[in-house]
């Protein structure tokens, strides 16, 4: 009956975990989200007020353009 292991209610109880397709797909995704992050943070910290990638950054006023469009 031991050929019919995996068709016997339970069979499959008595494997230890496996990695499958699914776990290293969910591995790698955690892995880029967490890259990601650090590159955001990184890049919020060089345009950051001081520094501080949280901080609020002050409001430019708005420039008169001298714009003119040709009619």
């Amino acid at each position: 009956m031991s050929q019919f292991g995996m068709q016997m209610p339970g069979g499959q109880m008595r494997r230890g975990a496996t990695m499958n397709v699914y776990t290293g797909l969910l591995f790698l995704a955690v892995v880029a989200l967490a890259t990601a992050c650090v590159f955001m943070y990184s890049a919020a910290g060089r345009i950051g007020k001081d520094g501080d990638p949280f901080g609020m950054q002050e409001r430019s006023t708005p420039k008169a353009s001298n714009i003119k469009f040709a009619k």
